[in-house]
């Protein structure tokens, strides 16, 4: 299929869980999707996307302008994103470039969780399966977390001792959350590879909503910016304090409390990839042993 297109290596911008994304000039992509990706699926991505344009946010989303099939593989052609990766971007940045770039890329996270869909339940938006839904926030939270964990339960209970005393605070915090009930938009995966950096060191764009991004909590978004950059090349030491002095600044002493819980509740959700990716999984492991270590 490559081939058809005119591909060749040089021209893969990225790759993630559903798809591989190719340059096809300077003004459009095109993403290829795993070969067991549904029609149904593309077709609810593209609905998610024009309901999303329809509420004009702040910063540019991923434009699909034509979709299609070609030797079982199912395309879609989408505009190019403005700017550079982050990723890209980031570890050369320094000093006050590399403070407004960690500022604005904090600010967009926020900005996510202004775009309501308060006509959904809560929940997963883009799955390729049955979404997962419930009436409920914490429910949802809740049975996401069961259903992900039954997955890799063997390996966290064996690296990380004691881990039930992780999962019985989250219960209870949960327990707080019971008359949550702002239906936000949540991208599930925001971090430096899914976000677009403009010459101002302004992010300008936000890309890959995808099986990660449901109907919830927007303080979600704020705990994956600050957390899932420690993920990335280029992470600096210093940065994670600099976020979280923004975090407090902007909005708040107690979100940290909810950046907290929401770290454990990332942890949880990611530690099925210890085989595929074992830089996430450490970093899932080593949020859980600092919990318990710090109480």
């Amino acid at each position: 299929m490559i081939n058809v297109f005119h591909l060749n290596p040089r021209d893969l911008l990225g790759k993630g869980g559903e798809s591989e994304v190719y340059a096809l000039d300077d003004a459009r992509v095109i993403r290829l999707y795993k070969p067991q990706t549904s029609l149904a699926y593309i077709e609810r991505r593209h609905a998610f996307y024009a309901q999303l344009h329809a509420q004009r946010p702040p910063f540019e989303i991923p434009l699909i302008l034509e979709s299609g099939t070609l030797n079982d593989r199912i395309y879609t052609v989408e505009q190019r994103m403005c700017g550079r990766a982050f990723t890209d971007v980031l570890p050369a940045l320094e000093g006050a470039g590399r403070q407004r770039a960690l500022a604005s890329y904090l600010d967009v996270a926020a900005q996510i969780g202004t775009i309501e869909f308060t006509d959904r339940p809560f929940g997963e938006l883009l799955t390729t399966g049955e979404p997962l839904q419930r009436t409920a926030w914490p429910q949802f939270v809740w049975d996401r977390l069961q259903q992900t964990y039954r997955l890799s339960r063997a390996d966290v209970e064996q690296d990380v001792p004691g881990v039930d005393a992780v999962l019985a605070y989250m219960r209870a915090e949960l327990g707080t959350l019971e008359s949550f009930q702002e239906k936000c938009l949540v991208h599930g995966d925001y971090f430096p590879g899914n976000v677009y950096i403009n010459d101002q060191c302004d992010i300008c764009g936000v890309g890959d909503f995808g099986y990660t991004s449901v109907v919830g909590d927007p303080r979600m978004d704020l705990a994956g910016a600050v957390g899932y950059l420690e993920l990335v090349d280029g992470y600096q030491l210093d940065d994670t304090p600099f976020l979280m002095q923004l975090v407090e600044k902007r909005h708040g002493t107690e979100m940290v409390r909810w950046l907290d819980f929401y770290r454990l509740y990332c942890s949880f959700y990611f530690s099925t990839c210890k085989v595929d990716d074992l830089r996430t999984y450490a970093w899932c492991i080593r949020n859980l042993r600092s919990w318990l270590q710090a109480h």
